[in-house]
């Protein structure tokens, strides 16, 4: 009898670790291997996917035996879960789940890399040595050392990002209002409203996990109240600040600068990044860094939230 299928959506560079043991429940193939064949389509059962393919309501309708979706992610929106909860299919993510994440750093690393990249013009003198100049005097920064840093979202990688800041002699303000003032004081932090934080800090960095009631959570009004010196940091989802309001704030200098690792509506293949505002501007001002949803890509991270999620898929399946 032919074994139940679990398809890789993005099988280039998955966890041997992982394929080894979702390969304990089933024939483990990749996701093109599966699609144009009504056959596999029927005998898949499973889903393991990251961020580089949406998981479409036609690609759901089209496995009629599928019992559950497993993402190596906090976020969902790559994900069409409306869907999903139709079918009554389990999506498996890494969502609440604390003390593995405590283990997961990148994308506070990330986080601290880019602050640093833009308060020291670190990407402007690398883009200026590539072209043959050595323009030292244009490039001169400022010192992380004695700023303050406001995180918005105290949780897992907001309290990472805030250890990691206090590590580089900086002060933290936080806002969250699921997170109590003595959880940020033992974070290293100060508890403060928003618009506190806004008025006050040099580095504002959001740290929020996206559901649809915190879309464009930051807008014109957050951004006027920022101060003409600070930065604006996003390694969440780009569908948690206002595009529009941050390239008004870019271009009439109400901030002195952004970088963003996410963007609002990310095609998996960059068809967003071509014609998109925040792009073009970043093409020809030095005050803007866009990278491409680089927080947790590391060899090491990914390994390790493949390795959990293949676990999580076949516990559920075990249950079937």
């Amino acid at each position: 009898m032919p074994r139940p299928i679990i398809a890789l959506t993005e099988p280039k560079g998955y966890s041997p670790d992982a394929i080894r043991t979702l390969s304990r429940v089933g024939e483990v193939l990749a996701w093109d291997a599966v699609r144009r064949d009504p056959e596999r389509r029927r005998r898949t059962v499973a889903l393991a996917v990251k961020l580089g393919v949406r998981v479409s309501s036609g690609m759901i309708d089209s496995l009629p035996n599928l019992g559950v979706i497993g993402t190596s992610t906090t976020g969902l929106n790559h994900i069409d879960m409306a869907a999903a909860a139709r079918r009554r299919i389990t999506v498996a993510s890494l969502r609440g789940e604390t003390k593995f994440l405590r283990s997961i750093f990148p994308t506070a690393e990330e986080t601290i890399g880019l602050v640093i990249m833009l308060m020291r013009n670190l990407a402007a003198g690398y883009d200026a040595v590539r072209r043959g100049r050595w323009d030292k005097e244009e490039l001169y920064g400022h010192e992380l050392a004695g700023k303050t840093i406001g995180v918005i979202g105290f949780g897992r990688l907001g309290s990472m990002v805030a250890r990691f800041a206090r590590a580089l002699g900086m002060r933290v303000l936080a806002n969250d209002p699921y997170v109590s003032a003595a959880t940020v004081r033992r974070g290293g932090g100060v508890k403060v409203s928003l618009e506190r934080l806004l008025k006050e800090s040099d580095v504002v960095s959001v740290h929020v996990l996206y559901t649809d009631a915190v879309k464009n959570l930051i807008g014109r009004k957050h951004f006027r109240l920022m101060r003409p010196q600070a930065i604006y940091i996003n390694t969440a989802r780009g569908e948690l600040n206002d595009e529009r309001a941050l390239l008004e704030a870019l271009q009439k200098k109400w901030i002195a600068g952004a970088a963003l690792d996410v963007l609002a509506n990310e095609d998996p293949k960059g068809g967003h990044v071509k014609n998109h505002p925040l792009v073009r501007y970043a093409r020809n001002h030095r005050n803007l860094i866009i990278v491409p949803h680089l927080g947790g890509a590391t060899f090491e991270s990914m390994a390790k939230t493949e390795d959990f999620i293949a676990q999580k898929i076949v516990r559920t399946l075990k249950r079937f």
